[in-house]
């Protein structure tokens, strides 16, 4: 549809990240869903800390339930948000993908869903103008976020399997007894 030789712009002046209009590269996905991450997070700790105030004073018991069904639709309404953020980027980047956002449905296949993920990840998007727009270049905090996001993900990749490792070797429950009782006189 488009001429791929003809000259993108650099950055699109009307971008709106938080519609679904335009690309998103693979960076400035990643970038964008850590920051959404990082606000749900706040919001959830900022929910939790609400609720937590009213449980721990005294306060009659019709006050109570009232909060805590306030809560309960904070929370619905919290990942409701989530949610429709979640599918616009993953719309924007699959039209960096050159594919229409009705894909995004495959993460309701349970088996698809992995591997789609993965593709949505790794696939490289096309490096000139196609059919929803302009190349998109990352934003610096995108970028830095994104590679921030990559790290602790792989952090916690570590962990997780370190932790899988240690319980499933029955040998290795002893040993911090073992080191205590051979280090100190107290055993």
């Amino acid at each position: 549809m488009f001429n791929p030789e003809s000259p993108a712009p650099t950055l699109i002046s009307t971008d709106q990240p938080l519609s679904p209009n335009g690309r998103f590269n693979r960076l400035s996905y990643i970038g964008w869903y850590g920051l959404l991450s990082l606000i749900c997070m706040a919001a959830f700790l900022g929910i939790f800390a609400f609720a937590g105030i009213f449980t721990t004073s005294n306060i009659d018991e019709a006050v109570f339930s009232a909060f805590s069904g306030i809560t309960f639709f904070a929370f619905i309404a919290l990942w409701l948000i989530t949610l429709y953020f979640q599918i616009v980027f993953l719309i924007r980047r699959l039209h960096d993908l050159n594919k229409t956002g009705w894909l995004s449905l495959l993460l309701l296949v349970p088996v698809l869903q992995f591997l789609f993920t993965l593709y949505v990840l790794l696939a490289p998007g096309t490096p000139h103008r196609n059919d929803y727009g302009d190349v998109r270049p990352s934003r610096a905090w995108e970028k830095l976020l994104a590679w921030i996001m990559i790290l602790v993900s792989l952090l916690m990749m570590f962990g997780i399997f370190t932790f899988a490792y240690y319980f499933a070797s029955p040998d290795l429950w002893d040993a911090p007894t073992q080191i205590l009782q051979n280090t100190t006189g107290y055993f």
